[in-house]
Parts: C-alpha cells; sequence; structure tokens
C-alpha cells in the first residue's frame, strides 16, 4: 500500500515541473516582446510646436526686509583698557521708544577708575602751574630787585669810595706841597718828605682802583648780573608754558574721560522701533553682557514707512538684473499678498563668503524698494522677490529641452510633414527657465523634437555652415 502510493506521488510532481517550466518560457517570450516594444516608444521623438507669444525672464531670489533709511545707534565709547565694553542693560528689541528714552548702558566702571587717578594727576599738574607762574613773578622780581637795589648800592659804595680816594689824594698833594716848603727852609727832613710823596702816590693808587671797579660794575657786571636774571626769567616762562600744557592736556583727559562716561548712557535719538543690529554671519549678538567695540552698531531705529528687500543675485544672473526693474514680492508671514516694488540698486561687489564651503560662490546685494508697503510689515522678515528682467510681446521660442549645443553653436532637429527628421541650426537670445527666444533659424508653426538626445548622433553639424535666416 505504501509503495504505489509513493509512486504516482512522484508522477505528479514531474508534470508539474515541466507544467511550470513552459509557463516560464512563455513568460519570458511575452516580456522580452514586451521590452522590445517599450524600447521601440522610448526613441520615438517627442514633437513640439514653435510658437510666437509672450516671453518672460524673470529671476526669483529670497531676501530679508530692511529699512530704506535706518538710524544706526552705534558705541562711541573708546574702552582704555581693552578693545570692548560689555552691555550692562538693553532695552528688549521690538520696543517703541521716543527721542530721548533710554536705549542702552553700556560698562562704565573702568572709566570711573581711570577719571579718579585722572583728577589726581589735574592737581598734581595744576600745583606745577601754580609753583611755575610762581617762579616767572619771582624771576621778574629778582631782575627788579638787582636793577633798583643791588646795583644802585654797589654803584653808590662804589662812587663814595671814589669820593674818598680822590679827597684824600688832593689832601696828600697840598700836604706834599707844603712840606717841600717847609723842607725848601730846612723845617722838614728829607725823610718826611718822601714819607708825604708816598702818601700822594697812595692816594692815587687808591683813586684809580674805586674808578676800575665803578667802571667795571657799570660795564661788565652789570650786563651780567642782567643777563643771568632774564635767562631766569626765560626758563621760568618756558615752565610756565609747559605747565600749563601739560595741565591742559591733564584737563583735556579729564574732559574726554567724563564724555565717554556720559556715553555709556545710550539715549535714543528719534522716535523708532528698537531693532537689534545682529549680524549672523559675523556671530554678532546684541545682547546683556555681550561686549560691543568702538563704532560697533548697537541698535537700529527704522524708518518703517520706507522699507526694502535686500536680496542676493548669484554671479550668473546678476547681469540680467538692472536698476528700475519691477518686482513682485511676497512676505512669508503675511500670506495672500502679492506686493510691487522695483530694484535701487546692485551692489558693484559680491558679498564677503562667512563660510569657507561657500566661498566659490558669489553673491551680489540687490536692494528693492517696497511701493506701498502694508501695515504689520517689519524688518527681518522673510521675502521672497521675483525680479522682471526682460519681456517681449511677440517672441518665437523654443522649449529648451530641444536645443544643444556643438563648437559654440545652438542647434535643434526638426520634424517635417512625413516626420523626417532634420537638423537646423539656429541663433538663440535670452532664455528662461523653460524657453528660450529664437532669433533666427526657425519658423512659427515648425515642429521641434524635444528629446533630441537619441537622435542628434545620426547627425554631424557641419562646421562651416552659416546660420539660417528668416
Amino acid at each position: 500500500m505504501i509503495y504505489p502510493a509513493t509512486k504516482s506521488r512522484g508522477f505528479a510532481s514531474s508534470k508539474t515541473i515541466f507544467s511550470l517550466a513552459g509557463a516560464c518560457v512563455i513568460s519570458l517570450a511575452w516580456w522580452l516582446s514586451l521590452d522590445e516594444e517599450t524600447n521601440t516608444s522610448e526613441v520615438s521623438p517627442l514633437l513640439e510646436e514653435v510658437k510666437v507669444h509672450l516671453f518672460k525672464l524673470e529671476i526669483t531670489e529670497p531676501g530679508e526686509v530692511e529699512s530704506a533709511e535706518n538710524i544706526e545707534i552705534k558705541s562711541e565709547v573708546r574702552s582704555r583698557g581693552s578693545s570692548s565694553v560689555n552691555i550692562l542693560k538693553i532695552v528688549p528689541e521690538g520696543t517703541m521708544v521716543k527721542k530721548g528714552d533710554f536705549l542702552a548702558k553700556l560698562d562704565d566702571a573702568s572709566l570711573q577708575k581711570d577719571l579718579l587717578k585722572q583728577r589726581i594727576s589735574v592737581h598734581q599738574a595744576n600745583a606745577a602751574l601754580v609753583k611755575a607762574e610762581a617762579d616767572v613773578e619771582a624771576a621778574k622780581l629778582a631782575l627788579e630787585e638787582y636793577l633798583s637795589g643791588s646795583y644802585r648800592e654797589k654803584e653808590e659804595q662804589l662812587e663814595s669810595t671814589e669820593f674818598v680816594a680822590k679827597e684824600n689824594l688832593r689832601r696828600a698833594e697840598e700836604y706834599l706841597e707844603y712840606s717841600k716848603k717847609l723842607a725848601a727852609k730846612g723845617y722838614v727832613s728829607e725823610a718826611q718828605l718822601e714819607a708825604d710823596q708816598f702818601a700822594v702816590e697812595k692816594a692815587a693808587k687808591e683813586l684809580d682802583l674805586a674808578q676800575t671797579k665803578l667802571d667795571v660794575l657799570r660795564t661788565h657786571a652789570r650786563a651780567a648780573k642782567v643777563n643771568d636774571l632774564n635767562a631766569s626769567i626765560l626758563t621760568a616762562q618756558a615752565r610756565l608754558e609747559s605747565a600749563k600744557n601739560s595741565n591742559d592736556l591733564e584737563l583735556a583727559q579729564e574732559k574726554e574721560i567724563v564724555e565717554q562716561i556720559e556715553k555709556c548712557t545710550i539715549l535714543s535719538p528719534a522716535d523708532g522701533e528698537v531693532t537689534y543690529a545682529n549680524n549672523k554671519n559675523k556671530g554678532v549678538v546684541i545682547a546683556e553682557g555681550e561686549q560691543v567695540r568702538e563704532n560697533q552698531t548697537i541698535i537700529r531705529l527704522p524708518d518703517t514707512s520706507r522699507l526694502l528687500v535686500q536680496a542676493k543675485i548669484n554671479e550668473s544672473r546678476v547681469e540680467q538684473v538692472k536698476a528700475g526693474m519691477k518686482c513682485r514680492i511676497t512676505i512669508d508671514a503675511i500670506r495672500d499678498v502679492e506686493l510691487e516694488g522695483s530694484v535701487q540698486s546692485v551692489s558693484d561687489y559680491p558679498w564677503p563668503a562667512w563660510d569657507r564651503y561657500r566661498a566659490h560662490i558669489k553673491e551680489y546685494g540687490t536692494k528693492i524698494i517696497i511701493n506701498d508697503a502694508p501695515k504689520g510689515l517689519r524688518t527681518g522678515m522673510t521675502a521672497k522677490v521675483t525680479i522682471l528682467s526682460e519681456l517681449i510681446e511677440n517672441a518665437l521660442q523654443i522649449p529648451l529641452p530641444a536645443v544643444f549645443r556643438k563648437n559654440g553653436q545652438a542647434y535643434c532637429l526638426i520634424a517635417g510633414e512625413e516626420q523626417e527628421i532634420e537638423l537646423r541650426e539656429i541663433l538663440l537670445g535670452p532664455n528662461n527657465m523653460s524657453h528660450a527666444v529664437v532669433k533666427s533659424g526657425l519658423q512659427e508653426g515648425e515642429s521641434v523634437v524635444i528629446n533630441p538626445d537619441p537622435f542628434r548622433e545620426n547627425f554631424e553639424p557641419s562646421e562651416q555652415k552659416e546660420p539660417a535666416l528668416n
């Protein structure tokens, strides 16, 4: 009973295997025929008619809403000990302020210390100035005292000595004459006569000495002393000027520190809405505790009545954007609203690349003025700008996929009435994302192949062939 069942089960399995094999062969043949039909359909030319219609070249780029005119509030504090100062307090961003309202407070602790030291220096300089002024007065008084005091006293002493010497000489000469008369009569000895003669000579010498001293005083000593005293006056005056300059310098430095301390408290110069001057590309963040350097912008007060969009145009399209071109603007935060504007300016230089991975990408800043900005539009909002670069009313256009180039020349494939394919050289004008304007080489109503790649290898463009003209 077991073996017949086993034999019957094995025979059924063989039939099943042959049946499955046949089915696989039939399926494979059907798949091959289907693939052949598919391949045939893939290489069929896809045609599109060349038409004349409106051509638009539009450039769409993201941007950010900014004020056309900003009042920038900068740090005017010149830090003396470091390159920056800390923000101690600042009003929240978005606060509406009036002219004269408080905006920010910068750290002035180091300036207060500098002011205390500077005031000590000012007092020292003032003391030096007072002493220098007193020295000048003393030098002038010394000259006056010498001319009207010491010199006059000395001169009178020498004049008195001269007068006494003259009187002594006169008496000695009279006594000598009297002695000579007595000697002639024998009443005075020869020795006494010689003594009287010596007395005359001595008196003459004393007179000559007194006159010499008086002449030296008047001619040389007086001039030397006056010169010395005048030099002392000039020296004292020079020291006085130096003390004045030092004192002025110390006062100016004190005034500067006081002004710097006053500048640590920043008040609003006009009415407006507070906007922090953050810069993500440079890593600049405005907040309490952050540092700011001299002349760094801290807050902007934008004029919300005149707004613009700051966009970046890639270098490949920047030549297509000119000042005055019309634009359409959409704001991410304000849906279902399309604004109008115009290009105000295009930068002559690319934006700096703050990321080394994007250093090869060159983008040019472009300002787009917003016409009739709606309420609720604020600076910092994300926008999308569509710039109308070119508009041609009746332009013969060809789909971009139908165009291919070789040796710098543009070509396309034309399908005739009986579907024969012909190579055509064309001259193109401007193009947008879908179509290009045809200047010559095609006629309206002709059909072009928009999938030319499978067929172009059958055509070899002639390098000497001139472009066809309409």
